[in-house]
């Protein structure tokens, strides 16, 4: 199927969303070099997939769970707990590279084409099969956190902790000049915790206790609304809950 590209169109604030409409993503390509099949692997007597299919089917917000996938083995796998697998994913967003945009894309486009306009989301969850432990009860919490403050414009949310390596003691190797041997800081500038105003220009070499606390994006559970995979050409958004 020809995808249409995506045009950026001015930002709008985003509007209600539509309960009904709340749908999960399993993303579940079949290609994984580091463990072969590795998304229908046993994992404490279920396929890996199957977690987090059974988190967006038991969640008391999700109306429907969709698993792309480019393997019509990992497509049975799918419907068999529960998910829906209406399409394969075309090969050329299914390889080690794809991103998670270009599967979006892809599926609201199918969406798009497929289903009657009432039934296009309100919201998109995306639960990855690699993130087992989570439970319902997390993923209701972060679905709630967001219609609480589904009028404060937010585009999508993501999970995170706080990293557990110093962010500030971290470097790039510049391999395109000075023979590939110059460190360059992989946050340059910052700012003290309590005052944005004070810049640091060189946060590697002051006490962390006054540089801001650094999270890490977990890849639990991201939510996302459409209009920010269409309108604004990207995931995250502008604005994102955390």
């Amino acid at each position: 199927m020809a995808e249409e590209p995506v045009h950026k169109k001015p930002c709008r604030a985003p509007g209600k969303i539509d309960r009904a409409c709340i749908y999960a993503i399993v993303p579940a390509r079949a290609g994984s070099k580091g463990v072969k099949g590795k998304n229908i692997k046993d994992f404490c007597g279920k396929p890996l997939m199957a977690w987090a299919i059974n988190n967006g089917v038991q969640s008391k917000y999700i109306t429907r769970t969709f698993v792309s996938t480019d393997s019509d083995e990992y497509r049975q796998v799918a419907i068999s707990h529960g998910a829906e697998a209406p399409f394969l994913r075309p090969a050329e967003i299914s390889h080690d590279t794809a991103t998670d945009f270009e599967l979006f894309v892809h599926f609201l486009q199918w969406m798009k084409e497929n289903e009657p306009p009432e039934k296009y989301p309100s919201l998109l969850v995306q639960l990855r099969p690699t993130a087992p432990c989570l439970t319902v009860e997390t993923v209701d919490a972060a679905i709630a956190r967001f219609l609480e403050n589904e009028d404060e414009a937010y585009d999508s949310l993501r999970s995170v902790t706080p990293a557990d390596h110093e962010p500030f003691n971290m470097y790039f190797v510049d391999a395109h000049g000075d023979s590939g041997n110059r460190l360059v800081p992989l946050i340059p500038v910052s700012h003290h915790k309590d005052d944005p105003s004070h810049i640091i220009n060189e946060p590697q070499s002051v006490a962390r206790q006054i540089l801001p606390k650094i999270y890490w994006h977990n890849a639990y559970i991201d939510l996302i609304r459409p209009e920010t995979i269409t309108e604004q050409g990207c995931c995250m958004g502008r604005r994102c809950l955390s």
